[in-house]
């Protein structure tokens, strides 16, 4: 039971009465009903990831990581249906296997499709093809009634575009049909250095415009800064005599930056005697300016300077006539950037755990003055106003409504921090 009394940030432990799995448990429509008709706050965690205590519950836990969930081809185009407890690493395995691949990935795979497609899901690959829920054909999303509806941008499209993103406000996440493209077993890359963040944002700036780059992040690992583009294959000779770095050429690119990245976070996952404070934001090209200039200085003083892991940057451009996702970390512009900041430190040392909270509560604030979004799994404290300035009021009332219409007033209940509009 302890391991799911507590989240990746630690930051808080609640132990739940009983932890449930669909189809050791009972069927998933029962189950979400028991813990409904309880009256007690219920939570659904995959790979437990969450840095505000988001997937934990005094009440029900529903365990959805799932080590024998089996994907499948469906309908037509290539289409895979995904079971939302196999995690992004099975499944592009699985694909590869078949000759495809998904077009956006996290750079760390161990998270569960069903966590990631309810915050919304980003990665390099973002620089084409927008967030991972712009994927998303359909989901099957089960109620606190234990009623399953299949749910598209024609189905229930409101129920679509409120639970991608939305961090299971709406409902549980059990399956979901996505797009894929064709496998790359080999992609030419090259890692550009940068002088400090002023130097890797400049060029960022010109990355979404540069048609020989297929995706793209920026890294800052308190070493070194730099970017690190893929490159379409038909580019990288040209990219190679027209470019600053060195093209290289990785062999399943995402495999292996997940393989760089699990290698750094094993340790962080492991150690029981840190805080990670996480957390991530999507700005306009004028808010990303501004943030920037905000963590230059940061970076210079304690506490960053002292517990900073990274800063992640990244390159947004969504696809034409995208689903406006209601919560989703998204913005209505063609380019989007996000920025992420990963600090750990000793839970002994509450005067930097305290710092680092009161940091990243003035970024929150500058996320909102900037009109940037935030991204829901992280180390936010929101408020009523927050909230409302971030995702309006009529959106805020709506979602109540809905939670209260399909039984989920006590569903997830700690997706915006705990606080309620």
């Amino acid at each position: 039971m302890n391991a799911f009394s507590t989240d990746f940030g630690r930051s808080l432990s609640l132990t739940p009465e009983r932890v449930v799995r669909e189809g050791v448990d009972g069927e998933i429509g029962d189950l979400m009903a028991e813990a409904a008709a309880s009256g007690k706050d219920t939570a659904v965690r995959g790979a437990g990831r969450s840095c505000n205590t988001q997937t934990l519950a005094t009440g029900t836990v529903l365990d959805n990581s799932r080590d024998d969930a089996e994907p499948r081809f469906t309908g037509e185009g290539h289409l895979v249906e995904a079971p939302s407890g196999i995690t992004w690493l099975a499944l592009e395995k699985w694909l590869n296997g078949h000759g495809r691949a998904n077009p956006v990935l996290p750079s760390y795979l161990n998270l569960t499709v069903g966590g990631t497609l309810s915050i919304g899901g980003f990665g390099h690959g973002s620089l084409r093809s927008g967030l991972q829920i712009d994927q998303v054909e359909e989901i099957e999303l089960v109620d606190g009634t234990g009623r399953s509806r299949t749910c598209s941008r024609e189905e229930n499209s409101e129920l679509f575009r409120f639970a991608l993103g939305g961090l299971g406000q709406v409902g549980f996440i059990r399956t979901a049909v996505l797009r894929t493209v064709p496998y790359r077993a080999v992609t030419p890359v090259s890692r550009i250095p940068h002088t400090g963040i002023s130097d890797l944002a400049e060029f960022m700036k010109g990355v979404a415009d540069n048609p020989v780059v297929s995706g793209y992040f920026g890294m800052y690992d308190r070493a070194s800064w730099y970017s690190q583009i893929a490159l379409a294959a038909e580019a990288a000779e040209a990219v190679e005599s027209g470019e600053p770095g060195t093209v290289l050429p990785a062999p399943d690119y995402s495999l292996l930056l997940h393989q760089e990245v699990d290698q750094h976070l094993l340790p962080v996952l492991q150690d029981e005697s840190r805080v990670n404070l996480w957390a991530d934001y999507v700005f306009d090209e004028a808010g990303f300016e501004g943030i920037t200039k905000t963590l230059e200085e940061l970076t210079r003083e304690s506490p960053f300077a002292d517990n900073l892991i990274s800063l992640y940057f990244l390159v947004i451009k969504r696809p034409e006539a995208a689903t406006p996702f209601v919560f989703a970390p998204s913005l209505d512009t063609p380019v989007q950037y996000g920025i992420g900041v990963f600090t750990t430190i000793e839970t002994s040392d509450s005067h930097a755990v305290a710092e680092t909270r009161r940091v990243l509560r003035e970024l929150l604030a500058a996320c909102a003055e900037a009109k940037g979004r935030p991204y829901l799994y992280g180390s936010h404290e929101l408020d009523a106003e927050l909230l409302e300035g971030f995702y309006g009021a009529d959106a805020l009332r709506r979602l109540e409504s809905l939670r209260a219409e399909h039984a989920l007033t006590r569903f997830n209940p700690r997706a915006f921090g705990g606080v309620r509009p």
